[in-house]
């Protein structure tokens, strides 16, 4: 069994007909775009030894430790980047998972 576009469309009332979403994606300062859209930058990998493993987006873990609960009397920005941030988890875990399971990918985020 698969979600299909028409399951997205249904489940997140988001039309599905139209012009399609596209654009380039720059890797170069992820880490200062993800901060300027939710408000906090990923830290850096601090092993200088190896290879980051994760250079295209945060653990999940991350995102549920800024982001598990927006403040009941949030002021809008706030609101604001906790709802891209739950957005941006929900398509990076529910409708467009990797491979690793434990990533969300930045690309997903310019968007929102």
């Amino acid at each position: 069994m698969t979600v299909t576009l028409e399951d997205i469309a249904t489940i997140s009332g988001l039309p599905i007909e139209g012009r399609a979403l596209t654009g380039k994606v720059r890797s170069e300062g992820w880490q200062q775009r993800v901060a300027g859209l939710v408000g906090v930058e990923p830290p850096p990998w601090i092993h200088e030894t190896k290879k980051d493993p994760r250079p295209s987006g945060v653990l999940f873990s991350w995102l549920q430790e800024h982001f598990y609960e927006c403040p009941e009397k949030g002021i809008f920005p706030s609101v604001e980047r906790y709802a891209r941030a739950y957005l941006w988890n929900l398509l990076t875990q529910v409708v467009f998972p990797d491979g690793t399971g434990d990533t969300a990918s930045w690309m997903f985020l310019d968007p929102l």
